[in-house]
């Protein structure tokens, strides 16, 4: 199955998912898929500005020696994200419209983290 399967895939098990975004850690989307999400908001933007916060906060749990970083959830009024790493290189971010189903999110997040390190390893 490859990547555009697997995104359209989660999505579909994911109530209130708006978008699943394979990111490398420069900001380039690797792969997404998008759904219902409100044409005001510009996710790849989103996207773009996110790896910026990745880098920082992978950085800050290296450098505090919390270890690697695992997982991040943020919380807006319109929108929450969940960004799991799949590699140092390579992240998933999801974006879920209000009343989405963030359990889920991030359990799909981790199955399909699972699936993908081995084909983003070097």
């Amino acid at each position: 199955m490859g990547f555009t399967e697997s995104l359209a895939g989660i999505m579909d098990r994911i109530e209130g998912c708006a978008a699943v975004i394979i990111l490398g850690i420069d900001g380039i989307p690797i792969e997404r898929q998008v759904r219902d999400i409100d044409p005001g908001i510009d996710i790849d933007l989103i996207a773009t500005e996110f790896t910026t916060l990745v880098r920082r906060s992978m950085r800050t749990a290296a450098d505090t020696g919390l270890g690697d970083l695992r997982e991040m959830v943020l919380a807006a009024d319109l929108m929450s994200f969940l960004l799991r790493p799949i590699t140092p290189e390579y992240f998933l971010l999801m974006a879920l419209n209000p009343g989405g189903n963030v359990g889920r999110a991030r359990y799909e997040l981790r199955k399909a983290q699972l699936a993908m390190e081995t084909e983003f390893a070097i």
